[in-house]
């Protein structure tokens, strides 16, 4: 299935690559952008992603300013604020799509992901964001939309999704 076909049918998710996750930090409390392997996501990257326009409009609109200022403050975080966005409009989390795990740019330079602050300020944004909303619109999920013929391959040291039985 191609990511095209799956948001024609799902028009109200962000679906794409890579997945991403939120997890609560057992040693200082507060909510933790995550970007390892696991089968759990809650948010889409939006560079490889589709999502209908009206969510467009409603992050320039009617997302509140705080939000849309501290993204403009890091120059961060603008995906994990149209997830929020489209979490807390739909009650449902996004859909992964591919078997790809990173989003590469051959020709970049350098991204974003590595300089220092770039974690931090996303543990910083998720917990930011849910203060602006009240509550934490984010839904966990192990949704794939994968072609069955791609095999997802999952470093050794990683724990893989499904035990085939």
């Amino acid at each position: 299935m191609t990511v095209g076909r799956v948001w024609r049918e799902s028009r109200d998710r962000i679906v794409g690559f890579p997945g991403r996750y939120h997890a609560w930090d057992l040693q200082y409390g507060g909510w933790l952008y995550n970007s390892n392997y696991s089968c759990e996501l809650s948010m889409v990257l939006t560079g490889a992603a589709f999502f209908h326009k009206y969510y467009s409009y409603m992050y320039s609109s009617w997302m509140p300013q705080a939000i849309r200022d501290k993204v403009d403050e890091y120059m961060n975080c603008e995906d994990i604020a149209m997830n929020f966005l489209v979490a807390h409009l739909t009650h449902k989390p996004p859909i992964k799509v591919t078997s790809r795990w990173t989003f590469r740019c051959p020709g970049c330079t350098v991204s974003l992901f590595q300089e220092e602050s770039h974690f931090l300020e996303r543990h910083i944004c998720i917990n930011f964001f849910l203060q602006q909303y009240g509550y934490l619109p984010l839904l966990s999920t192990q949704l794939r939309a994968d072609s069955v013929l791609f095999k997802t391959r999952i470093p050794h040291d990683k724990q893989k999704c499904f035990k085939y039985i």
